[in-house]
């Protein structure tokens, strides 16, 4: 990611579509919006883990930690304890903020390299994975139906599909806003000086530790938000979705599809992607088992092969090319 896309922030063309974003729950269909609100949730999430991966230059396989705690424990919290799911999201952002500035930590108290910090990471997913399960207070295997939404806002109720797809979109510009304000902020320099060579940075005095630390804990606190909202959104916090490595696979896949080197790849990787995942899943999905992943995992083979720094540095091309 470099600073100068922070120019695109004046660009008409992201403002109207913003502005076409906001509208949709007014006249799409509530098949297509569900897509939609699906995709917010995954664009917010890339964005979250490129704080790590894209900024940072590492490969965090955890981040379905924190989607599940955000998840899990505000719906526990709510249900089990009786505490408004408002307060619940923010505990739960607050514990995945320090699970994910623990990790930062043993990664750089273990000086681990690329692959083993991956491997690392994804023990802790699985790790958190087999606590949710084994842990009856989190729902275990059988999951949490939260309550029925009457629409009362202040008790984490946004009255229907349109009312959460505005909430989630507002954390989807939230989970950009974040990365554009880190880019163009001295941490965002620190943290591509670190990605770019680790051992220089720290030789020219960038606090290595204390930035790890940091860009890790802005990210799970993102994610975990998320995660609360999704969980809301769907009134069943599911752990086997929720908590699962999976879906830190996913979410990795859709920030790279899109492009790590670019400030709206995860938004264009996760923004079509998903949809597309969804159309082919209700297309193909009763044609024939498992076709509907066939399909869509060649598509993602042609993408990286023809495009191998992603759909967003793609899309950029051409808008210069048609704007010039």
């Amino acid at each position: 990611m470099k600073p100068e896309f922070f120019g695109i922030l004046r660009s008409p063309v992201l403002w109207l579509a913003l502005v076409f974003t906001a509208v949709l729950p007014l006249w799409l269909p509530s098949y297509y919006l569900h897509m939609a609100t699906l995709a917010l949730v995954y664009v917010g999430f890339a964005y979250a883990w490129n704080i790590v991966g894209g900024l940072t230059g590492q490969v965090s396989l955890a981040h379905s930690l924190f989607v599940g705690i955000g998840a899990m424990l505000a719906s526990a919290l709510l249900l089990r304890l009786g505490i408004n799911m408002w307060v619940g999201m923010l505990i739960a952002a607050l514990v995945s903020g320090m699970a994910g500035a623990v990790i930062a930590w043993v990664d750089y108290r273990f000086r681990l390299g690329h692959l083993s910090f991956a491997l690392i990471t994804l023990a802790f997913a699985e790790v958190g994975e087999l606590v949710v399960l084994g842990w009856d207070f989190l729902g275990g295997a059988s999951g949490l139906y939260l309550p029925k939404d009457q629409g009362n806002l202040q008790s984490f109720q946004f009255g229907g599909s349109s009312g959460y797809f505005w909430f989630l979109m507002l954390l989807a510009v939230l989970a950009l806003g974040v990365n554009l304000a880190i880019l163009n902020s001295p941490l965002g320099f620190f943290l591509r000086a670190i990605r770019g060579n680790e051992g220089a940075a720290q030789a020219v005095g960038v606090n290595v530790l204390r930035n790890k630390m940091l860009a890790m804990a802005i990210s799970a606190v993102l994610c975990s938000l998320i995660g609360t909202a999704y969980a809301r959104y769907l009134t069943f916090a599911d752990p086997y979705l929720l908590a699962s490595p999976n879906l830190t696979i996913e979410i990795v896949l859709l920030a790279t599809i899109g492009g790590v080197s670019s400030a709206f790849g995860p938004l264009v990787g996760a923004g079509l992607l998903i949809p597309i995942g969804e159309m082919l899943r209700g297309h193909f999905g009763s044609m024939l088992p498992g076709l509907h992943y066939f399909i869509y995992g060649l598509l993602l083979v042609v993408v990286i092969i023809a495009l191998p720094q992603g759909l967003a540095p793609a899309f950029s091309r051409l808008y210069r090319r048609f704007s010039n």
